[in-house]
């Protein structure tokens, strides 16, 4: 008896395991974007189905990628794409750095997704309560270049920007940490459009924010 129970339980769980990964019909006819935007509502309402997260996706992609998405984020550990957005093994190219900011080396791992893994979609998902934004928005006068360590060219990195400055112009920052948030955000989107390698292959390039207080990601 206990062994029939026991092998009627193996079978549930292995039923269970199989479903979870299994990706419905509708969600394989979406676009790239609808693919984020959906996966991310499967996420808010505990609806995640962890599509390709198993070790025959990783035979599948063993040889290459091709992943549908390029997303450039911030490296808080409150911001995991491939959570948020409910994808797997191979669907997302992720590039992650404090600030969600654009330098040489991320741009150039950029056109690599785009030239080289013909990927069409471009994200820029910046998130609340982000602890670079925050860095600048504290930074008095310029403090930071009385400290020369690394976290201190974060925040200079972002007092630079076009998009801060115009921002700071029409509401002080202080008083502006949301505006804050959008501006890196559209500053980073800025320098992608400009790149010609994008441009050439006509990719599509959208800003997003996250909120780590709700989990939800709203397009800019």
């Amino acid at each position: 008896m206990k062994t029939r129970i026991a092998i009627v339980a193996l079978i549930s769980f292995f039923a269970i395991s199989c479903k979870k990964h299994r990706v419905p019909q509708e969600v394989k006819t979406l676009n790239s974007l609808e693919q984020l935007t959906s996966g991310n509502e499967r996420f808010l309402n505990g609806k995640s189905i962890h599509p390709r997260q198993n070790k025959k996706t990783v035979l599948e992609n063993q040889d290459g990628q091709k992943p549908f998405a390029v997303v450039i984020t911030c490296s808080d550990s409150r911001v995991s794409p491939e959570i948020v957005f409910d994808q797997g093994i191979g669907d997302l190219f992720v590039i992650r750095n404090a600030g969600n900011l654009i330098s040489d080396i991320d741009m150039g791992s950029i056109e690599y997704a785009v030239e080289h893994l013909d990927t069409k979609l471009i994200v820029v998902l910046g998130h609340t309560e982000c602890g670079a934004i925050k860095a600048y928005i504290n930074d008095k006068d310029g403090a930071y270049k009385k400290h020369f360590n690394h976290i201190d060219n974060i925040v200079e990195t972002i007092s630079q920007e076009n998009e801060e400055i115009e921002a700071d112009k029409t509401t002080p920052k202080a008083t502006n940490y949301l505006g804050a948030i959008n501006a890196n955000i559209q500053h980073s989107v800025k320098l992608i459009q400009d790149n010609p390698i994008v441009k050439e292959h006509q990719v599509k390039i959208v800003s997003m924010r996250y909120d780590v207080h709700t989990g939800k990601v709203i397009q800019l």
